[in-house]
């Protein structure tokens, strides 16, 4: 049995998902060339659509309307209920609308992949059942798109001190692991100063979501990969752990996080205009940030109830 690789190594651990996907029988798949954003466009307002983002390590999973996108670099304005997503659409190495298998059951659906074919994001239209009709879309999505600089232009999250991190948003941060991952960022925070960035026993982590859950108290989980951060904002229905497997629920969203591949769990601040922040964050063997939780809502009572009890977690003892 494959043991986990320790000290950073597997830098990549995705099976070629693309080529095994193409080589099913039955099944058929378009090349997209048009943006993310005129792709959203044309799947807003459908019903019942399954979004999910995965990395190696962790899956999350929204079920309902496409979460309202945004670009690293642009503004971010996170939501206070519900589902948002935040991408960098240059480091989607290729995007394919798949038609509906023949013989199979799964539905019409919308995959992006990494140059080594490993998913990052995916959108299941289970409701559009008209073959005919996905298929004029996939038409309309072929035409590469001029998108013009502005528009492109990335944030570089990464050029500032190590030590002004802390003082910037969650957009920034955000940002910052996109590209690698979050190595480079994993990389920088022993340098942010113990004050800002600590690690914690992952066990004391789990703990933690647990008080979240019995106190109804609304966080937003972040499941992050090179190219795409999907989140959920909203109370926590339900933490179980089975064996190394750990679920979270909440609402129409679930995530499934494999503990034994989590290595490191670190407490870092942020300062999201103002308004200070603490943010929950695990890292994997290869050092790649694999989730984030955290708080944005409204009520400064919840909030303050979950800074104080982040801030409460000790750093893990060398």
């Amino acid at each position: 049995m494959s043991q986990p690789c320790r000290g950073g190594g597997c830098p990549n651990r995705r099976f070629n998902e693309r080529d095994t996907l193409l080589a099913e029988p039955g099944v058929f798949a378009t090349r997209i060339g048009a943006s993310f954003e005129r792709v959203a466009r044309d799947l807003r307002g459908m019903d019942g659509l399954v979004t999910v983002t995965s990395n190696p390590v962790a899956v999350m999973t929204q079920i309902g309307g496409l979460p309202q996108a945004s670009r690293a670099g642009e503004r971010f304005a996170g939501p206070k209920s519900g589902a948002a997503l935040r991408l960098r659409p240059e480091s989607v190495a290729a995007a394919l609308a798949v038609e509906r298998a023949a013989c199979g059951r799964a539905p019409c659906s919308v995959r992006f992949f990494t140059p080594e074919g490993g998913a990052l994001h995916k959108v299941f239209l289970p409701s559009l059942i008209d073959d005919y009709a996905f298929a004029e879309l996939t038409v309309d999505w072929g035409a590469a798109e001029d998108v013009g600089a502005a528009e492109t232009a990335v944030r570089d999250a990464r050029a500032p001190d190590a030590a002004c991190w802390s003082r910037r948003g969650l957009g920034f941060h955000l940002d910052s692991l996109f590209g690698d991952g979050g190595l480079r960022r994993r990389t920088l925070l022993p340098a942010w100063g113990r004050d800002e960035a600590w690690r914690i026993d992952p066990e004391l982590a789990v703990q933690c979501l647990g008080l979240m859950n019995e106190a109804r108290a609304p966080v937003t989980i972040i499941v992050p990969n090179e190219a795409f951060a999907q989140m959920h904002v909203g109370a926590l229905d339900d933490v179980r752990r089975a064996g190394d497997r750990l679920r979270l629920c909440a609402g129409d969203c679930s995530v499934s996080l494999d503990m034994a591949e989590v290595d490191e769990v670190w407490v870092t601040r942020h300062d999201e205009r103002g308004r200070a922040g603490l943010t929950v964050e695990f890292y994997d063997w290869g050092f790649q940030c694999v989730a984030q939780i955290t708080e944005t809502g409204d009520d400064p009572r919840l909030a303050r109830f979950w800074r104080r009890s982040v801030e409460a977690l000790p750093p893990l003892r060398a």
